[in-house]
């Protein structure tokens, strides 16, 4: 447990991704390009869970799996 005002970021271990997504969050705090890459990844994502659902939703989960 860390003490009042020391902030904590978690990442799972053997979790590459995630830690890197959070790195580029940091980073993009001051550097605009890296602001809008990682803008740009989650729109990306939000469209590529939703195609996921979509599928899942119509085709129920044995299609979705196959």
């Amino acid at each position: 447990m860390m003490p009042k005002g020391v902030p904590v970021a978690t990442v799972a271990i053997q979790n590459a991704t995630n830690a890197g997504l959070l790195a580029i969050r940091i980073l993009g705090s001051t550097d605009s390009y890296l602001q809008e890459k990682i803008c740009q990844y989650q729109i990306d994502m939000k469209e590529t869970v939703l195609k996921k659902a979509e599928k899942l939703e119509t085709g129920g989960w044995k299609a979705y799996l196959s």
